[in-house]
């Protein structure tokens, strides 16, 4: 059995992670990323798993001392803190993994500061290196040779989270994206095909979600309605699902602006039996004119959808 310590590292401070705010809600950050109780849910149970996200709590070095393997993610807003947390992991002599969008695109970023680092997505390469490592050896790289099949992904553990330190809850129905957006990396990881996950899938998380009290969760997909046609069954799966629990929970989300051109599909958004489920954040796709913007921003506002912001 491995003691495994996972680690988001801290972000500086921006306008996206309302930091300065936080405290007046009695919160400590605005929300969990997905990548940590999701990498412990694909764990195997004979490993100990403890999730640590430094936006919530500072780090112990002397524990993570005591830690078989310590786990690293990140994005490249979160760059320099990783290479100080890894510097140190380094000084102490700690077995280092790392993964995430930041290595996935700059895979020499981090030198020999790491022992083994994952490109890409890690459902099927983060167990085989756990089984590896058990076997006393493993690669120095992974990467997985076909996108993960999303409707194997199973519920994180937000049980191994302090969920009580956070805004909002989290949750991924979908990976990938149609557009090529030349501001955006997300296709370098996840694709240009979309690939969902299942309504029983999506419900299990929300259930999980429920269990640590949370009622506003953010759906992180990069862009939600990039497979238009399945995502409107899941919608619809999710509002049934909405009016057996009693409206339990809000979400907000982010979607491509094409989503105004869709009637049907911004209906489906925003439930108007209950006021304001849903909070739209929206994305610009490429090439999208000032003008046309607007136009769209004034369809989804007609539609009853709010637009938060836009880029």
């Amino acid at each position: 059995m491995a003691d495994i310590v996972i680690i988001n590292p801290r972000f500086e401070p921006s306008f996206w992670g309302m930091e300065h705010a936080m405290p007046l809600f009695g919160k400590k950050a605005n929300l969990p990323v997905a990548c940590l109780p999701l990498l412990a849910a694909l764990t195997p149970a004979d490993h100990n798993v403890t999730l640590l996200d430094e936006n919530t709590e500072p780090l112990d070095f002397d524990r993570l001392a005591e830690a078989d393997v310590v786990g690293l993610t990140g994005m490249i807003v979160q760059r320099f803190r990783m290479r100080e947390i890894l510097e140190e992991l380094k000084r102490r002599e700690i077995f280092a993994v790392v993964g995430g969008p930041w290595v996935t695109v700059k895979e020499d970023y981090f030198g020999d500061l790491v022992d083994v680092i994952f490109v890409g997505e890690a459902e099927e390469t983060w167990p085989r290196f756990l089984r590896e490592w058990q076997e006393g050896r493993h690669d120095r790289r992974y990467e997985q040779k076909e996108k993960t099949d999303m409707t194997q992904v199973p519920t994180p553990r937000f049980d191994l989270l302090k969920m009580q330190h956070y805004m909002f809850g989290s949750v991924q129905f979908s990976r990938g994206c149609p557009y090529q957006c030349e501001f955006c990396d997300i296709i370098v990881t996840f694709g240009r095909r979309p690939r969902l996950k299942t309504s029983a899938q999506m419900v299990a998380e929300l259930e999980a979600l429920r269990a640590q009290k949370i009622s506003i969760a953010f759906i992180v997909d990069d862009n939600l309605i990039g497979n238009k046609k399945a995502i409107k069954a899941l919608l619809r799966d999710l509002i049934a699902w909405q009016r057996d629990q009693g409206y339990p929970m809000s979400f907000f989300t982010e979607a491509s602006l094409d989503l105004a051109e869709d009637a049907e599909l911004l209906q489906l958004m925003v439930l108007k039996e209950r006021p304001n489920p849903y909070l739209i954040f929206l994305y610009t796709v490429k090439c999208a004119m000032h003008y046309h913007h607007r136009v769209m921003a004034g369809r989804m506002a007609v539609g009853g959808a709010r637009l938060v912001n836009s880029f």
